[in-house]
């Protein structure tokens, strides 16, 4: 196994925003050595199909419950890639990767063992890394590693604190438990057949360019050619429902408080939409401030109830943004994938013109497209 590499890396002329990272390289730091089994670990890896693909909330759930537990502001489920670490659920970082040559994470994965870095500053593998030196403001790391069901290590849960800190031994035997569900969850896998099926099909680059950079849902071309797939497998006789979602009001609050703030309504949007849909179901964002959910082996009747459930997500709590809590509603269009539609614009024009019956009734409400199939 190749050992690490020190070296000082070139200041830069200005600050780097590469990937998001602000970086000011000008002190010594070390990188992550290369695991003696790189190339199956990353057969491992791709062959475990989450890798940049959409944020989920099974993950999303977890992270949160640990920047509870650990009261720290960043918690992250990490993957390391070949060139990069890409993070599947990201709690209090708006980044979703770093290259892989300035990962704590990196030399995680060298071992079995957590790793603990409890004041970065005074550490010298990390004293100089721009994620210490640069706006994230590093000190404290603590990771586990996350393998592969081969027992390959292909990533990391963490949890990063912004000052230095302790780490008792009660501490790691938490973080290794909530490292044993991630672990189990990206083990067992969750997405429908034709986001697979998406995902295998697609290189790295079309890949990274399916997802919505904002939301982190499926992007519009990627959504529209999974319902191209599930509207095939409709047809071959599986009930699948599509869900047109559309926030109430939305260009009144850009124009009151800013685009900035109507961002973060549609970040929060987004993901109430991924707590209220089933696992294995498909959301992305169409455009602006509409959403679609395809519902996969979901009957009519199955699909209304998890489109109230998205209805009442949304509606239950105000957003909190920068402008204040801000209340906030969405109107909803089902229609089913059957033999009446000859393509997916049909299928979307169909459940459009139930959204927009949904508004014309009042808003907040799920209108479906064929209410007699209830």
């Amino acid at each position: 196994m190749p050992g690490p590499r020190a070296r000082v890396l070139p200041r830069l002329d200005q600050t780097a925003r590469t990937q998001g990272i602000a970086s000011v390289y000008s002190h010594p730091m070390t990188h992550p050595a290369t695991p003696g089994n790189e190339s199956q670990r990353m057969a491992a890896l791709r062959e475990m199909d989450v890798l940049f693909t959409p944020a989920e909330e099974r993950y999303d759930r977890i992270t949160r419950m640990a920047a509870r537990v650990f009261d720290t502001p960043i918690v992250l489920v990490s993957l390391v890639a070949e060139k990069c670490q890409w993070f599947k659920s990201a709690q209090g970082l708006e980044i979703r990767e770093t290259s892989r040559e300035i990962s704590f994470c990196g030399h995680t994965i060298l071992g079995e063992a957590t790793l603990v870095v409890e004041n970065a500053t005074e550490d010298a593998r990390f004293a100089g890394n721009p994620l210490v030196l640069g706006a994230e403001h590093f000190r404290f790391y603590a990771g586990h590693p996350l393998h592969a069901a081969d027992g390959s290590r292909v990533g990391t849960f963490c949890v990063i604190d912004r000052s230095p800190r302790s780490f008792s031994p009660t501490h790691r035997e938490m973080l290794r438990d909530l490292a044993a569900i991630t672990e189990a969850e990206l083990q067992r896998g969750q997405l429908s057949a034709s986001q697979r099926a998406l995902t295998k099909e697609r290189d790295e680059l079309r890949l990274r360019a399916s997802t919505d950079g904002l939301t982190h849902l499926w992007n519009r071309a990627a959504i529209l050619d999974l319902m191209g797939s599930e509207l095939a497998r409709a047809r071959r006789g599986t009930p699948t429902c599509v869900a047109m979602i559309d926030a109430d009001h939305f260009k009144a609050i850009n124009d009151s408080h800013g685009h900035l703030t109507g961002d973060a309504v549609l970040v929060e949007i987004a993901a109430r939409i991924r707590r209220a849909v089933r696992e294995f179901d498909a959301a992305g964002r169409y455009g602006g401030e509409e959403f679609i959910a395809v519902l996969s082996d979901c009957t009519l009747a199955a699909a209304r109830e998890v489109c109230e459930r998205i209805r009442g997500y949304v509606a239950d709590q105000p957003v909190q943004t920068p402008a204040g809590p801000i209340s906030v509603t969405v109107s909803i269009g089902l229609a089913p994938c059957d033999s009446e539609f000859a393509s997916v614009e049909h299928v979307i024009a169909a459940a459009d013109a139930a959204m927009y019956r949904a508004k014309k009734n009042g808003r907040n409400r799920v209108e479906v497209k064929n209410t007699r199939a209830l």
